[in-house]
């Protein structure tokens, strides 16, 4: 008898952890009102809008809950305390877990200090890369364009360094330190 391997199949949701906008929503109600593990299955419950303390337990979404389940495993969301709470339609309190936002995963905040890595593919043109955004700086007509990772041109700069340290700013943070690569140089042709 040969052993025929299970298919894989999607949870629901689950192809949403790369969506941007549900990700950062379920990290912001990470927040508040938060998010609980309930019972042995750590099914997904949230409560309340300013109630995080609140004893009462509401289920969320199935997409809501794959991506919170993601994020855990992902490190972005971490276990927090064990609490009772009270599910719908149940007289007996249930055992859950908090799920708590890791400290990496709310990203810098405005004003702060990032590192910023410009990898020069060819010349002329640099793909800029930090923990908080991406993009790209293009020579053109003697001046760098300045691109979001969308390809809308911010403004122009003088030299690489000005183009990481302007869509820094433009994100509303500080480059720190802009290392510039030249990875056409270490390629001989």
């Amino acid at each position: 008898m040969t052993r025929v391997p299970r298919q894989r199949r999607e949870i629901d949701g689950q192809g949403l952890l790369f969506d941007d906008d549900t990700t950062d929503r379920v990290i912001r109600d990470a927040h508040d009102p938060g998010y609980l593990l309930v019972g042995v299955s750590e099914a997904v419950h949230t409560r309340h809008i300013g109630t995080r303390a609140a004893k009462h337990a509401i289920p969320v979404r199935p997409d809501v809950a794959t991506t919170v389940h993601q994020l855990i495993a992902a490190g972005r969301l971490v276990h927090g305390p064990r609490i009772s709470v009270t599910v719908d339609g149940r007289a007996e309190p249930e055992p859950a877990t908090t799920v708590d936002v890791s400290a990496t995963a709310t990203g810098p905040q405005p004003g702060d200090a990032v590192r910023v890595f410009v990898d020069v593919v060819r010349p002329g043109h640099g793909l800029v890369t930090a923990n908080a955004f991406t993009g790209a700086i293009v020579r053109e007509n003697g001046t760098y364009l300045v691109e979001t990772d969308t390809g809308h041109v911010i403004g122009r700069a003088r030299s690489f360094r000005a183009g990481a340290e302007r869509l820094a700013r433009h994100h509303g943070l500080r480059a720190e330190f802009v290392e510039i690569d030249h990875e056409h140089k270490h390629h001989a042709r």
